[in-house]
């Protein structure tokens, strides 16, 4: 094993120890009960760039997610303008039976008669800001061909992305309503609906604002006007709607709700300049847990150094020391009132019967900061800044041979 030698790491760990926190909020780990206001299925908080997790609760768990499963639909479409397959001006076809769901009193929240032509970009807005159903799987049809392999290809998405998501509909309609209009997937049961984890949706909303930021300025209308049709937005925690938090103020991006899911919300927002995601599950009211998580965030949370740049390590067994760069960020949120547990865990194998030859940038030593309150871990990874040997005790104990050469001058001179 290799031996933290600086004096240094160790005031480290004692910072990391006392800045080290976690919300308090409803996390895994058995606390207070909470109001009926800030109950929730499933919780996360994500830091966008990093992709540090800064809050998770019953973030693993598949939960049915409703409209957030736009979100994905959304990503498809971006992705299919990004590869040139369509274009925003393109006029997207509406078949019969999507036009029938929008007609609807309950599904619907923009009407599509058959007469008007819908573009790409339309489409977009109305699925983003007023969570229209029938814009969904038209779009989701036009980049696919059909419905069935549209949400085929948004299972292939979440199986690329490695996360606990699994689609059977491009709204988040689930069948007791698709069924009705001949949208369900064929092989599905009666009842089924898009399970998706908070941690995978927030991942998706991710992927989505990384990528294609422009969604932002799309998602933080308060309507859009679609054919001389005004669509009001369904994300009320934006400025001017009624659950607007000017503490913590949001610029998008997605609600969701039906009876088995309950309250859903992914709201984007920036905190202390990071581009943040909190995601809210099943919530019993709608958006008052998600605004509490947030301000939580905003009065204990801070984003901070918490391990060292550099370190150096005694190789033990040998006369090697090897100064080691962190890998990514050293930086990451910490809070002020809960502590997290620090392991560092070696992840290389000295060879003691031979030389050992590392390339530049071999991972050499792992810091994992936990902390089990806010059900979160923040893996930091020390590599070789260049390559560099580090000798076996064999080796090292053996003297070598100094081999001194001979000018030809000098035997020239011996020869006479």
């Amino acid at each position: 094993m290799l031996k933290w030698r600086t004096p240094m790491v160790v005031r480290w760990l004692s910072l990391i120890v006392v800045l080290w926190s976690g919300l308090v909020m409803g996390t895994t780990t058995g606390q207070a009960k909470t109001s009926k206001a800030n109950q929730v299925k499933a919780a996360y908080i994500m830091d966008t760039k990093s992709g540090q997790a800064v809050y998770a609760q019953n973030a693993d768990e598949a939960l049915p997610i409703a409209s957030l499963s736009k979100l994905m639909t959304l990503y498809l479409v971006e992705e299919a303008i990004d590869h040139g397959q369509i274009k925003w001006t393109d006029i997207v076809p509406i078949q019969s039976n999507v036009q029938k769901m929008a007609t609807s009193s309950t599904l619907s929240t923009m009407p599509m008669p058959k007469k008007t032509k819908f573009t790409v970009r339309e489409l977009l807005a109305a699925t983003l800001v007023g969570s229209s159903n029938s814009s969904a799987i038209a779009l989701g049809e036009y980049v696919a061909g059909s419905n069935p392999k549209f949400i085929a290809k948004m299972n292939a998405q979440a199986n690329q992305w490695g996360i606990n998501a699994h689609f059977v509909s491009a709204s988040g309609l689930d069948n007791t309503d698709l069924t009705t209009y001949d949208l369900n997937l064929k092989g599905t049961s009666a009842t089924a609906q898009n399970l998706v984890s908070a941690k995978a949706i927030t991942t998706v909303a991710q992927h989505l604002v990384n990528k294609y930021p422009s969604v932002l300025k799309v998602s933080n209308q308060r309507s859009v006007k679609i054919h001389g049709y005004k669509v009001p937005t369904s994300v009320l925690v934006l400025k001017g709607e009624s659950y607007y938090d000017a503490r913590v103020p949001v610029d998008g991006l997605k609600t969701g709700y039906t009876d088995q899911a309950g309250g859903c919300l992914v709201a984007t927002f920036t905190l202390h300049g990071r581009r943040m995601i909190a995601t809210t599950l099943g919530s019993k009211w709608k958006f008052t847990a998600n605004n509490n998580l947030r301000l939580q965030l905003k009065q204990q949370g801070r984003y901070q150094q918490v391990a060292p740049t550099t370190i150096q390590y005694d190789v033990p067994g040998t006369q090697t020391t090897l100064r080691l760069v962190a890998q990514g960020h050293t930086n990451a949120w910490t809070y002020t009132d809960q502590t997290v547990t620090t392991t560092k865990q070696v992840v290389i194998k000295v060879l003691k019967s031979r030389p050992n030859y590392l390339a530049a940038r071999t991972p050499v030593m792992q810091l994992k900061l936990t902390n089990t309150s806010a059900g979160t871990t923040t893996t930091i990874t020390y590599v070789t800044p260049t390559a560099t040997v580090i000798g076996g005790p064999m080796q090292l104990a053996t003297k070598p041979i100094v081999k001194q050469s001979l000018s030809l001058n000098a035997a020239f001179a011996f020869a006479n």
